[in-house]
């Protein structure tokens, strides 16, 4: 446990310096007003953050390397609900800090995020604490909804029928997505490689279907692509068509 003056047992021998230790020595050793400057932030469609700028003392003090920064996100439409923003690699969790002199930077992934953004610095004995300005990003959430496969069994060469409805949020909200182009996307059975075999349009309320021949049995899955707007979607399970 770190010790300080305050500690039990030190108390007595430390009145006598604490007595002659001028007022103007105190406002010195006082942690300077910290800023951060610069701040960026954007998405991709693949759901990944690019996050830097940089954290800098006011009275131009060097800024060391490992101070923890946190990122904060409100909805689009909810300003006010600030929360923290999970950062993480593929496989594990990661926290954005500082380099040597307080730049900051990283690529992250942090789910399907839209909104408002800005960075906090807790402080700390050397730095006070500091919020930074507010960034917007424009970019939205993709969902589809009703995906249907019929049939799921069937003879070799049979039709099978795809659809599903594609929608989006621009305002916190979920509506139809229109005019846009959804992949369907398969593998065979055995296999790990996928490939596309049919591209429907969504009309105006959303709405997509596709209709082929299978003849093996196989895994498919919707798969839309997004765009500079909007993050891609996929399902998080494969439907199975067995083919006798």
């Amino acid at each position: 446990m770190r010790r300080t003056l305050s500690t039990f047992g030190a108390v007595a021998l430390a009145a006598p310096l604490l007595a002659v230790v001028p007022a103007s020595a105190h406002a010195a050793a006082e942690a300077p007003a910290s800023k951060i400057v610069g701040f960026k932030i954007s998405t991709t469609k693949d759901a990944r953050l690019t996050v830097s700028g940089r954290l800098t003392a006011v009275d131009g003090s060097s800024v060391s390397a490992g101070k923890e920064l946190v990122i904060e996100t409100a909805p689009a439409t909810q300003k006010s609900k600030w929360k923290r923003l999970p950062l993480g690699t593929k496989t594990k969790p990661v926290k954005l800090k500082t380099r040597e002199g307080g730049a900051f930077s990283g690529t992250y992934y942090t789910g399907y995020v839209h909104g408002w953004y800005r960075i906090r610095f807790a402080g700390g004995p050397l730095l006070k604490p500091t919020l930074s300005a507010v960034v917007r990003d424009t970019r939205i959430n993709a969902l589809t909804k009703k995906w249907k496969v019929t049939p799921r069994k069937l003879r070799k060469g049979g039709y099978v029928t795809f659809s599903g409805v594609l929608t989006h949020d621009p305002k916190n909200r979920y509506v139809p997505f229109g005019g846009q182009r959804v992949y369907i996307v398969g593998r065979i059975k055995g296999q790990k490689k996928w490939y596309w075999y049919a591209r429907p349009k969504s009309n105006s309320k959303g709405y997509f279907k596709a209709r082929f021949k299978v003849y093996k049995d196989m895994y498919f899955e919707w798969y839309y692509e997004g765009n500079a707007t909007h993050y891609w979607d996929f399902p998080l399970k494969s439907t199975f068509v067995d083919v006798r």
